[in-house]
């Protein structure tokens, strides 16, 4: 019988013998040969290699023979072959476990070791392949595959392949090699044979069948040799001889008119090792065989050891068939048919005649006084050993619990997005599941933040509402920070200018950006431009209420800040001046006629000033001469608007002129008559509006709502109907103020203090 695994499945591929009292002292006849260019080759490229097990090897490894066969494509060089030879060799007699796992550790590290030499050569000094490791153990035969090198079997005249119906993938074409494993037993008479590709494609299936049965191996290598005329390739032979003569392990039996001796084991360090094919064959054909003494014919025996091991390798690939229909009834089984197994084995020997029950025992010595008891140290340990059990499975339990408990919150989640997806996937009818499933993600990552599963599930579902709410997460850059303040800050940004307005403790501040616009290149404090008390022309500044930037249009000259006080009073500040020692030149004028209540909101466009004056329900447009606003306001209402403007927040002008209430209200206006602007279509309602801006100089017609309590920014199209929603994790917290510069597409905001800077998308 021949098993093939191949990733987690078991292949039964044809029905073979089952030698479970063949004799384990038979060891197998090994024969090389590599063709380069038509003719038989004894060069030093080790592509071939027949190993035992060195002194210092793993425990599970001692025993074993490994043999191996590289077919490599491409620019290759001895070096690169025994590089990888000593890879596979080295990392299989360290690797403990299982013959198969220790098989696939060392494909994977030659894959590894091949695909990192490609990923640093150019395409056309890369070189794939194959690889085939044999190990044998007693009359086991454990064949690792890896690309296009193939293994067969011959016994009793029928011709058996290690290999499935599609090619593997070769060797050191990515970061993971894909292997075929399989398993037979062996008994006198049977050939192995280890092939390139080549090989196999020149000879085919019948021609490798007519050449393994010959008498001896100089007759099989002879013909792999013409079967594969024209071709190059390696080979090597392996064939457990009858126990009729005395046979060296791996030597053949000697020949007419030639004498023999048996080669050196190849083993993977460089003291004890041949290192290379010709060495290997030189010493099979020049050397004289001692002579040895006839061995007899071991008489068969029942051997109870080997019926136990194959039992538990059927019990075990029972298990792994069943896997296919049930992972954990197959696992059952077959740990439940191992242990039997071994208990009813041990059971039995014990039971046989002769057993060594221990060997001779050991000379009586004379008794020890019994030592003095320390009564303190009894009872500490009395005491302390309940105690530690105690917290050990107090532990345990609460592992192993908060392990269950965050499984069922992932499996919760998952089940929600999965009914999710059979309603419809992303529409308002499957919202609620959709949140549930944030919510048990949610739960999972509190108790276990570096779950990636739970994390993943928390992305999924935060995502999915995102997109149902029109939610656009924002990745806000922290330029300055003012601190926390008991009124919100005012904010005004021009080109690569910030300016700062904080009403409570009366000063401007100025930032400027740097080119990039993702830092500011002040250092230490923020530059106070005007602060409450200072003196301009003459003038002590009084309490400051809003600002605005006005740009040089109409009578308007030039560019500037307009700083507004309590009293009416208007700073003007132009960047481009400065006076002699370099301060920032400052102008002070008051109003034409200055509003008869405390305003709370100015505004600029088109170089003019409108301030709104909630006492008189009345916004006020002052037209520019020069930098100053000595004249009349004019009325820029034409009706009363029909909310009252005490409760009015900001107001903001693009053309249009939008005032906006703390519910959220927003009342448009064109030349002073009322539009139609109504705000729908949210997926949540406003909760606490804190500022309105839009762009003066864009084209887009949006206007920017900041809600303090559902902390985002609202984007709204000039109708008012739902744009998107900006969101951020932190920055968006606690809303303070809000700009926008469409040009650069950049967002502003001043959040408790702080503020950022975001890329609009």
């Amino acid at each position: 019988m021949v098993v093939q695994e191949r990733g987690g499945g078991i292949v039964l591929q044809s029905e073979m013998n089952l030698p479970a009292v063949a004799d384990p002292l038979i060891e197998p006849v090994v024969r090389m040969l590599r063709v380069v260019g038509g003719k038989r080759v004894r060069d030093s490229v080790p592509s071939l290699a027949a190993l035992t097990s060195p002194p210092r090897v793993a425990r599970t490894r001692r025993g074993e023979h490994l043999f191996l066969l590289l077919d490599l494509d491409g620019p290759t060089s001895p070096h690169l072959y025994r590089e990888l030879r000593e890879v596979v060799a080295q990392t299989y007699w360290a690797a403990a476990g299982s013959t198969t796992a220790a098989l696939r550790r060392a494909a994977a590290a030659a894959n590894q070791r091949l695909f990192r030499a490609n990923l640093g050569s150019s395409p056309s000094d890369r070189c794939t392949g194959g690889l085939i490791c044999a190990a044998l153990r007693e009359e086991e035969v454990f064949v690792l595959q890896a690309g296009q090198a193939r293994t067969c079997v011959l016994h009793e005249r029928c011709l058996r392949w290690f290999s499935l119906e599609e090619e593997l993938p070769p060797l050191g074409v990515g970061r993971f090699a894909n292997v075929l494993l399989s398993h037979t037993f062996v008994a006198p008479g049977d050939t192995v044979l280890l092939a390139s590709s080549a090989l196999v494609r020149a000879a085919g299936d019948a021609g490798i069948a007519r050449v393994l049965p010959r008498a001896s191996m100089r007759e099989v290598l002879e013909g792999l040799e013409q079967v594969g005329s024209g071709y190059n390739f390696a080979a090597m032979v392996m064939r457990w001889n009858l126990p009729e003569t005395t046979v060296a392990p791996w030597a053949e039996k000697p020949m007419a008119r030639e004498t023999r001796e048996p080669p050196r084991s190849l083993v993977p360090s460089e003291a004890s090792a041949v290192s290379d094919l010709d060495e290997f064959t030189q010493a099979a054909e020049t050397r004289e065989l001692p002579q040895s003494r006839p061995k007899s014919i071991p008489r068969r025996r029942f051997n109870l050891g080997k019926l136990v091991r194959n039992l538990a390798v059927l019990v075990s690939h029972l298990g792994k068939w069943l896997k296919t229909g049930g992972c954990a009834v197959g696992r059952g089984v077959a740990a439940l048919g191992m242990g039997l197994v071994n208990v009813v084995g041990v059971l039995f020997r014990r039971m046989l005649p002769g057993f060594d029950r221990g060997g001779r025992r050991r000379a009586r010595r004379p008794s020890r006084p019994v030592p003095r008891e320390n009564r303190v140290v009894m009872m500490s340990i009395a005491v302390g050993i309940p105690i530690v059990i105690a917290a050990i499975v107090a532990l345990a339990y609460l592992s192993f619990g908060e392990n269950a408990r965050v499984q069922g919150f992932i499996d919760q989640a998952e089940r929600e997005i999965a009914l999710a997806y059979e309603a419809g996937g992303l529409s308002e009818s499957t919202r609620h599941h959709w949140e549930a499933a944030l919510e048990y993600a949610v739960a999972a990552v509190a108790l276990r933040p570096d779950n990636p599963a739970a994390t993943a599930l928390k992305a999924q579902a935060q995502a999915a509402l995102d997109f149902l709410d029109g939610i656009v997460r924002l990745q806000p850059v922290r330029l300055w920070g003012f601190g926390s303040g008991t009124s919100p800050r005012r904010l005004s940004v021009h080109g690569q200018m910030i300016f700062v307005l904080d009403p409570a403790e009366g000063w401007v501040s100025q930032l400027t950006l740097n080119p990039a616009g993702d830092r500011v290149v002040e250092q230490g404090e923020a530059p106070i431009l005007v602060h409450s008390g200072q003196h301009i022309d003459g003038e002590e500044v009084g309490p400051l209420v809003d600002f605005t930037w006005a740009g040089p249009e109409g009578e308007r000259q030039a560019n500037g800040l307009l700083i507004f006080e309590e009293g009416g009073a208007v700073i003007n500040y132009d960047p481009a001046w400065v006076d002699e020692s370099g301060t920032p030149r400052l102008t002070r004028s008051l109003l034409g006629t200055p509003p008869a209540g405390v305003c709370r909101e100015v505004e600029s466009f088109g170089g003019r000033l409108y301030v709104l004056d909630p006492v008189a329900e009345q916004i006020w447009r002052y037209e520019p001469r020069g930098s100053f606003y000595p004249d009349r306001p004019d009325h820029y209402l034409v009706v009363q608007p029909p909310t009252s403007l005490e409760s009015a927040v900001d107001i903001a002008i693009d053309g249009n002129v939008y005032v906006l209430y703390a519910d959220g209200t927003i009342l448009k206006f064109l030349r002073g008559e009322p539009q139609p602007f109504d705000v729908q279509g949210l997926p949540n309602p406003i909760v606490q509006a804190i500022a309105l801006a839009t762009a003066p100089e864009g084209s887009s017609g949006l206007v920017y709502l900041a809600d303090r309590g559902s902390r985002s920014v609202v984007v709204l199209g000039p109708d008012g109907a739902f744009h998107a929603q900006f969101c951020a994790d932190e920055a968006f917290d606690a809303l303070e103020s809000l700009a926008v510069d469409e040009a650069a597409k950049r967002l502003y905001v001043i959040s408790d203090g702080e503020l950022f800077m975001a890329l609009l998308p």
